[in-house]
């Protein structure tokens, strides 16, 4: 599984890029801005293609995201403690898709059986965020748990290191500041990116 986040703040040309991704074979945005409003959140959705709304999660506003059929919504770590287990339950019956976030291994296997995949990390040093650097050794491997959650590597993932996710056991990755760092050259980082982590399934 390979998932885009979107970056925090607007960038030129960036739902026109996204569509773009989604041709490419992109599998799912993650939608996440921190500051943006509701209206603003809105009007981005509304500039992607309808028939790729389905492959969009929410991190913000999720009371939006029944008017646009988006069926993914994803959680912060404070947000996921402030939800009881009777109300996942409850989004998860609705046909809803849950994601959320993780940044200590034990963590991991008290998460709610509601969520379908955690992202966890850094896994690498961070392109978009200054100072946030990771602490894993190089041979590092998640004990992902075939009865639990799904989990997604991010943090610092670019073409130079995705196959060594694959390898680290994770069952996916998550890219942001790969693609969007430069957006000028966003698409052929995203199909590099795309044809090593294929690479890995061989």
């Amino acid at each position: 599984m390979l998932v885009l986040i979107s970056n925090s703040t607007a960038v030129v040309g960036e739902t026109a890029i996204i569509n773009v991704l989604f041709e490419e074979g992109l599998e799912i945005l993650h939608v996440r801005k921190p500051g943006a409003t509701v209206d603003e959140v809105s009007s981005l959705i509304e500039k992607i293609d309808s028939k790729y709304h389905h492959q969009i999660a929410l991190h913000q506003h999720h009371e939006i995201a029944t008017g646009y059929g988006i069926k993914r919504l994803h959680f912060t770590e404070a947000g996921r403690k402030q939800m009881s287990e009777e109300a996942l339950i409850r989004l998860k019956m609705a046909n809803h898709i849950l994601s959320t976030s993780i940044h200590r291994e034990e963590a991991y296997k008290d998460l709610p059986a509601s969520f379908e995949y955690t992202f966890f990390g850094p896994v690498f040093n961070s392109i978009s965020k200054q100072g946030y650097t990771s602490s894993m050794p190089a041979d590092f491997l998640f004990p992902v748990k075939k009865n639990l959650s799904k989990v997604i590597a991010i943090g610092g993932i670019d073409v130079t290191n995705i196959q060594q996710v694959k390898q680290m056991q994770f069952n996916g990755a998550a890219i942001l500041g790969a693609i969007w760092q430069k957006p000028g050259e966003s698409i052929q980082q995203f199909k590099a990116i795309q044809k090593a982590w294929k690479q890995t399934d061989r």
